[in-house]
């Protein structure tokens, strides 16, 4: 009896060990685009991240839908679309929804694919920051679980 008590115990530790959650920051900076998007894009926003956790590297992002403003706020337009975190040990794919008010930006991302390093991950991001003469600066805030 005790030898199968110590067994689950043993099991219910490493199924809760097998996913590893990391908090992330990082600063991500992005400007608008029409040369270097993905095939078949005139327009993209690409940018650079600086963050934790292998969160290096370059970002594209191409909103494809957007709604009509809130009632009550009519600068502010929501939209989403995938947008991609490209390092040198992996990318990962996001779906992010967000509204951009002028001058501020802030969004959701949350992870539906990964490759290298990031195989397998799931989470979600935070971003919010501001869009002046061009470029948004934001901050990334959120959690990275690894497999």
């Amino acid at each position: 009896m005790k030898l199968a008590l110590v067994a689950c115990f043993a099991l219910a530790a490493s199924v809760a060990h097998a996913e590893e959650c990391k908090p992330i920051q990082a600063d991500l900076v992005e400007v608008f685009a029409t040369e270097g998007c993905n095939p078949g894009l005139t327009y993209c926003f690409l940018g650079v991240v600086d963050g934790n956790h292998g969160l290096r590297g370059t970002t594209h992002f191409r909103g494809n839908s957007s709604g009509t403003a809130p009632s009550g706020a009519p600068d502010a337009l929501p939209y989403a679309g995938p947008f991609e975190y490209r390092t040198a040990s992996g990318n990962l794919l996001m779906r992010e929804a967000g509204i951009v008010p002028p001058g501020v930006v802030t969004a959701y991302q949350k992870i539906v694919e990964g490759t290298g390093e990031f195989a397998g991950a799931t989470g979600f991001f935070f971003v919010s920051g501001t869009r002046a003469g061009g470029v948004i600066t934001t901050k990334v805030t959120g959690e990275i679980c690894l497999p």
